[in-house]
């Protein structure tokens, strides 16, 4: 085994540390991207919905967006 064999690179340990982190935060973003999509499709599919359809689902026109987003629109 010659010397760059036997090196040890800690530098290469954080560098894939970064990237890894970097990885799981664009997944991250990605997620919380599909989500928005998503409530912000039920949000219009709730709206489209009659006042009586509404009425009969138990909700009224002005709750739909904290329905869909959990009081936190």
């Amino acid at each position: 085994m010659n010397q760059a064999q036997r090196m040890s690179y800690p530098w290469t340990e954080a560098l894939a540390e970064v990237f890894a982190g970097a990885w799981h935060g664009m997944f991250g973003a990605l997620d919380a991207l599909r989500e928005a999509r998503a409530r912000a499709a039920a949000v219009g599919d709730l709206q489209r919905l009659s006042d009586r359809t509404l009425r009969d689902i138990g909700l009224h026109r002005s709750q739909i967006r904290s329905a869909v987003y959990g009081g936190r629109s």
